[in-house]
C-alpha cells in the first residue's frame, strides 16, 4: 500500500515538470518558426545591394565588345586602305631611288634657273645696247655685238639645261591637276620657252645678209626687242611663283 502511494506521488510530481518541459519545447519551436519569418526582411535588405550591383557588374563583361567597337588612341593618320596600299610603295627601293633622283635634279634645276635668269637679264641689257648702237644712231661701232652673241649662247644653253632638268625629273607620286604655284610656274616657263625659240629665229633672220639694209630688218629687230623683254618677264614671273 505504501508503495502504491509513493508511485502516485511520484507521478503527480512528474506531471508538472513534464508539462513545463513540453511548454519550453513548444516555445523553442515557436521561436525557431518566428526567426525564419522575421529573418527574410533582414536578408532581403542585406542581399539588396548585390541585386542592384548586378547591372554594375555587366559593363566589365561588355567592356571587350566596346573596346573592339570604339577606335583606340593608337591609330594611323592614313586610312587603312591607304596605309596598306601606300606602305609597300614607300618602302620600295625603286621609289626611294626615284625620290632621291628627283630631289637632286630639282636642286640643280633651281641653281641653273637662277644662273639662267641672271644671264638672260644681262643678255637683254647688252642686246638693248647693241640695238641702239646699230639701229638707233649709235654709230654702228659693233662694240656690243660679240658680247651680245656670247650672252645669247650662254642664256639659251642654261635655259635648255634648266628646262630639261625640270621636265625629265622623275615623278614617283601622282599629282592631281590643279592651279597652284607649281602649275603657274610651268605656264610662265612654257611662255618663256616660246619666247626664247622665237627670239633665236628672229635674231638669225635679222643678222642674215639678205636683210641687211632692208626696211624689214628694223621691223624684225623691233619684234626681237619686244620678245626679249616679254621672255625676261615670263622667266621672272615663273621664278616668283616658286619663291612665294
Amino acid at each position: 500500500m505504501s508503495r502504491t502511494v509513493a508511485i502516485l506521488l511520484a507521478l503527480l510530481l512528474a506531471a508538472p515538470s513534464s508539462r513545463a518541459f513540453a511548454a519550453g519545447k513548444k516555445k523553442a519551436a515557436e521561436s525557431t518558426q518566428v526567426s525564419p519569418k522575421s529573418s527574410p526582411p533582414q536578408s532581403s535588405e542585406t542581399q539588396a545591394p548585390p541585386a542592384e550591383a548586378k547591372p554594375a557588374e555587366t559593363p566589365p563583361s561588355d567592356a571587350p565588345v566596346k573596346q573592339s567597337e570604339e577606335p583606340s588612341m593608337d591609330f594611323d593618320l592614313l586610312e587603312p586602305s591607304q596605309t596598306s596600299a601606300e606602305s609597300p610603295r614607300l618602302m620600295d627601293p625603286e621609289m626611294e631611288r626615284a625620290i632621291a633622283q628627283r630631289r637632286t635634279m630639282l636642286t640643280l634645276h633651281q641653281g641653273m634657273g637662277l644662273a639662267m635668269a641672271a644671264t638672260l637679264t644681262a643678255t637683254v641689257i647688252v642686246g638693248q645696247l647693241n640695238l641702239n648702237d646699230r639701229y638707233r644712231g649709235g654709230g654702228d661701232t659693233g662694240a656690243y655685238k660679240g658680247w651680245h652673241a656670247g650672252l645669247v649662247i650662254a642664256s639659251t644653253s642654261l635655259f635648255v639645261g634648266t628646262g630639261l632638268l625640270g621636265v625629265l625629273a622623275p615623278t614617283p607620286f601622282k599629282k592631281e591637276l590643279r592651279l597652284d604655284t607649281i602649275t603657274l610656274h610651268k605656264i610662265f616657263m612654257s611662255l618663256a620657252t616660246v619666247g626664247m625659240l622665237t627670239q633665236v629665229v628672229l635674231g638669225l633672220v635679222t643678222a642674215s645678209s639678205a636683210q641687211e639694209g632692208q626696211l624689214s630688218q628694223v621691223q624684225y629687230v623691233t619684234a626681237h626687242q619686244v620678245l626679249g623683254y616679254a621672255t625676261l618677264g615670263a622667266v621672272g614671273a615663273g621664278m616668283l611663283m616658286i619663291a612665294f
